[in-house]
């Protein structure tokens, strides 16, 4: 499947677009607006070329009802003004039917109200805060596991080795401010205690600072809710202070790239993971995801797997729809869907905060391979 994307001429100007293959009229448009660029787009980049292999795929088998999935992503920079006006354009211009893994809480905050407006159902957000998913209600159907459920498999795992003195360095944004609380409130209800708190700004230029101020507390273990280079930092000033709590993190820590430059320092951090392991050798479907990845030349990994199972998810609620593939009727599929892909159970139909409550706890390794 051939993509097309957004590119902005200037601040504030109309958005054009690239060049690239004619629209087919039957095409059945799909959007996405995320930061493709930057610090923060290599999982976005990973999980893209997970769910393009699978929506290839299916096109390659005739498409959904004999209509091609074409996908337009984005580039919004991370700022939420800008992915507004991707996804207006991608809703009233392009005709997209959905929007598919748009990330960021600001941008999916920004994004709801056209949601609303124009009947469009969003799937697959990434770093999306539970109170934003409160709010996107109704309007976008998230996969993953809410932070809520990372952070209490974290905490009952904690509490069951017996770790007592936490830390926990987070982003000092709203949506890390919204992590700390979540981890706060997890720790206290298996009655651990938070030695102290630090926060990294979203550049990463604190991180060594807010190392450094967790390790003088002697906490006994570090949960971190920042993104995985910025982990890589508070780790490697560890290190150098030859300071060795056990580290932890949610999955927004999970930048592979960025877990693979901490080399050996990375042995023993746990991170909770919200879909399966990409590796199993036992799920026939995560096998499929392999050879098709192989196929692709797309590496293997947590970020490109959740594409693909998030593309998955969207390809079923399609097919269930029955030929009829108008947005009200996506919503009405989507509001109901119940399904078991990959080892993964995922049912909207709950009307929860996400359509998933996997979590599992993986290691590393000090060649940055996970174990299961």
């Amino acid at each position: 499947m051939q993509r097309r994307s957004f590119v902005l001429t200037s601040a504030g100007a109309a958005l054009a677009w690239s060049a690239g293959s004619v629209r087919a009229a039957s095409d059945l448009v799909l959007g996405q607006s995320a930061p493709l660029t930057g610090p923060l787009s290599p999982p976005v980049l990973a999980f893209n070329a997970g769910a393009q292999m699978a929506f290839d795929t299916l096109n390659a088998r005739g498409g959904v009802a004999g209509r091609r999935l074409r996908w337009i992503t984005a580039d919004d920079q991370g700022d939420p003004a800008l992915a507004r006006a991707i996804c207006d354009k991608l809703i009233t211009e392009q005709n997209a039917t959905a929007l598919f893994g748009c990330a960021g809480s600001m941008s999916l905050a920004a994004i709801e109200p056209l949601l609303r407006q124009h009947g469009v159902p969003a799937l697959g957000g990434l770093w999306v805060a539970d109170s934003v998913r409160t709010q996107c209600q109704g309007a976008a159907y998230f996969v993953r596991a809410s932070h809520a459920q990372e952070a209490a498999a974290l905490a009952l795992h904690l509490a069951t080795v017996g770790l007592q003195r936490i830390g926990v360095v987070h982003l000092a944004t709203p949506f890390g401010e919204e992590g700390l609380k979540l981890i706060a409130d997890a720790l206290a209800a298996q009655g651990l205690t938070l030695a102290g708190t630090a926060a990294v700004t979203p550049d990463g230029a604190t991180a060594q600072e807010a190392a450094r101020k967790l390790l003088a507390l002697a906490p006994q273990a570090i949960v971190m809710f920042i993104h995985g280079s910025q982990a890589a930092t508070v780790m490697a000033t560890a290190a150098d202070l030859r300071r060795h709590p056990a580290f932890y993190g949610l999955s927004i820590v999970s930048d592979e790239d960025a877990i693979r430059r901490i080399g050996a320092q990375a042995r023993g951090l746990a991170i909770s993971q919200v879909v399966p392991y990409p590796w199993s050798e036992s799920d026939r479907q995560i096998a499929d995801y392999r050879s098709q990845a192989a196929s692709a030349k797309v590496p293997i990994g947590y970020a490109s797997l959740e594409g693909w199972l998030n593309a998955q998810v969207l390809i079923e609620a399609l097919q269930r729809c029955h030929g009829d593939l108008g947005r009200a009727r996506l919503h009405a599929t989507l509001n109901v869907l119940q399904w078991y892909v990959a080892g993964m159970r995922v049912n909207f139909s709950r009307q929860e905060l996400s359509g998933s409550r996997f979590v599992e706890l993986v290691q590393l390794t000090e060649a940055g391979r996970y174990l299961h």
